[in-house]
């Protein structure tokens, strides 16, 4: 092992330093051990970021406020992610070290079998009524950020376009794309300036955490008939509960979402607490098969 198990003598001020707990049964388990490492044995239920590339994978970790355990064998290579991810607001953390601790269980050796990271509630809430009438079905993910409902979406067997105006968020959806062994068609793209979506060209569209009115009536028209509009966004009280965002213009009136896609069937349509921190309007809709 390249980081040496730390001795009994020390253990007592390692488990108080680290505020070690026993890791719970729906706890996300994140390995920071080096890659070789991991590789050679790990817990059956981990996935791995090594510490060196924590702060550009960040994006594959669960929510902030949901339970993560970090594990290495090495105390000070622990301590450091975990004050990593504290720095980020993240404050759900256990930990464990130690290559004792990794025996206690099954150990299984080569890649993950798990993913930390998920796809938004909404998305998968739509998956299962999306008409496949074509092989592979298509899906756009607007403002698709660092990618992980753009990958979720490839994983369930669709060709996918992403878009955002950053790119840095599109070189992390490139990558997780990557590490997940499917193709994502990632472009960097400013949907505020390039309004044209085409028409009745996808199956499925997803829009999270990103307004600009001027683009509804494009989204509306680029999904075909019987597709998907799923979408999710800041609404009216969002700024008073969580103080962002500043701006009107990102925040949805109530039933403002829905007026857009009034010809569509709602299939889900929420407003209020979305996640701890959201105050959202949520929304799958359908387009009618036949608008004769």
């Amino acid at each position: 092992m390249s980081d040496a198990s730390p001795g009994r003598g020390n253990q007592d001020s390692i488990v108080r330093a680290l505020e070690v707990q026993p890791v719970g049964a729906q706890d996300a388990l994140l390995d920071v051990r080096r890659e070789a490492d991991f590789l050679r044995f790990h817990h059956p239920q981990a996935a791995n970021i090594p510490l060196e590339e924590l702060a550009d994978r960040i994006h594959e970790l669960p929510r902030p406020y949901e339970a993560l355990t970090v594990f290495d064998t090495s105390a000070d290579r622990a301590e450091q992610a975990v004050a990593d991810l504290r720095s980020r607001d993240r404050t759900e953390i256990k930990t464990v070290v130690g290559e004792e601790w990794l025996h206690t269980g099954p150990v299984v050796s080569g890649p993950a079998s798990v993913r930390l990271w998920r796809p938004h509630g909404l998305l998968t809430e739509s998956i299962h009524d999306v008409h496949r009438r074509l092989e592979p079905p298509r899906a756009l993910d607007i403002a698709c950020g660092a990618g992980r409902d753009a990958v979720y979406l490839a994983l369930a067997g669709f060709a996918v376009d992403a878009f955002d105006i950053l790119p840095d968020a599109i070189d992390r959806c490139r990558d997780l794309a990557r590490r997940n062994g499917v193709a994502v068609n990632a472009m960097v793209r400013d949907v505020e300036r390039d309004l044209d979506l085409g028409r009745d060209c996808y199956d499925l569209i997803c829009v999270f955490n990103f307004l600009h009115r001027p683009l509804m009536p494009a989204i509306a028209a680029a999904v075909r008939p019987g597709g998907l509009v799923v979408y999710e966004t800041f609404l009216l009280g969002q700024r008073e509960r969580f103080d962002k965002p500043r701006s009107d213009k990102y925040l949805l009136q109530p039933e403002e979402l829905p007026s857009y896609f009034e010809n569509s069937e709602r299939l889900v349509y929420r407003e209020g607490l979305a996640s701890p921190r959201r105050w959202a309007a949520s929304l799958i809709a359908r387009k009618p098969l036949n608008l004769g």
